[in-house]
């Protein structure tokens, strides 16, 4: 984690930019990474003042590949633009159990305007589509990477958190489980300690108990996505936190 810190805060000084939050996405937050999981690092950043008045169209992204690192990173008004529509990708990133940086009370604040912006049938739509493109991938397969098998298990659990909980939904498969039986909880757990010891590589032997779980939970969630509701909440808010980051940064 120390040699990530310090990659980060290397790219804040060659870039000119202010890091405002950092933290791991992917299979180690979700919380099943197998032995030679990439680090999937994403943060916010911002520029100084200036760099927002510029008439020329400005690249709004910062995107390193390191070795094991894979580090993106999106400029402030990016992400503002995003939680507008409830972007799911960002909304999960202040769900991550693994932090590398924040700038004091901004975490906070951002976390704040998640709520008021989460819209449960946009978010939703994001996790049910990646649940479709995985099954239709994994669906007829006998053998399978358990790497695909675990995208598609966690989209469908956030379906499910979705439907079932009006709170904005944790990012780690252990938090999603809270609405899954026991006995598929131990099935879930079981695979995730095996993950743990194998490569990206190995085929898993289908569980015909498990598939037929799976069928179950799309047709509950294909049933019940009518009733969620979208958020229509005007950008006014948005506006309001954009313009304080930039005052306050302007004079630091």
């Amino acid at each position: 984690m120390k040699n990530i810190k310090e990659r980060l805060h290397e790219i804040e000084a060659n870039k000119n930019i202010k890091m405002l939050y950092a933290c791991e996405t992917g299979s180690r937050a979700w919380g099943f990474p197998s032995p030679d999981s990439d680090y999937d690092i994403r943060f916010i950043y911002m520029h100084e003042r200036d760099w927002y008045l510029s008439l020329n169209q400005q690249k709004d992204t910062i995107e390193i590949k390191d070795g094991e690192l894979d580090i993106t990173g999106w400029d402030l008004r990016k992400c503002l633009t995003l939680l507008k529509k409830s972007n799911a990708p960002l909304i999960e990133r202040f769900q991550s159990p693994i932090e590398y940086f924040a700038v004091p009370q901004f975490k906070d604040d951002f976390k704040k305007l998640v709520k008021n912006y989460y819209s449960p049938i946009a978010v939703f739509y994001h996790h049910h589509s990646l649940a479709k493109k995985f099954w239709e991938e994994l669906r007829d397969k006998e053998e399978f990477k358990l790497k695909s098998y675990f995208y598609l298990i966690r989209s469908l659990l956030s379906c499910n958190w979705i439907i079932k909980d009006a709170a904005v939904l944790p990012m780690d498969i252990e938090g999603l489980m809270l609405y899954v039986e026991d006995d598929y909880k131990s099935k879930l757990r079981e695979l995730i300690a095996l993950k743990a010891t194998v490569g990206e590589k190995y085929l898993h032997k289908r569980d015909e108990q498990l598939h037929g779980w799976i069928i179950n939970l799309f047709n509950y969630t294909a049933v019940s996505e009518q009733n969620l509701l979208a958020n229509k909440a005007d950008i006014s808010m948005l506006n309001e936190f954009f313009l304080k980051m930039l005052y306050a940064k302007a004079n630091h």
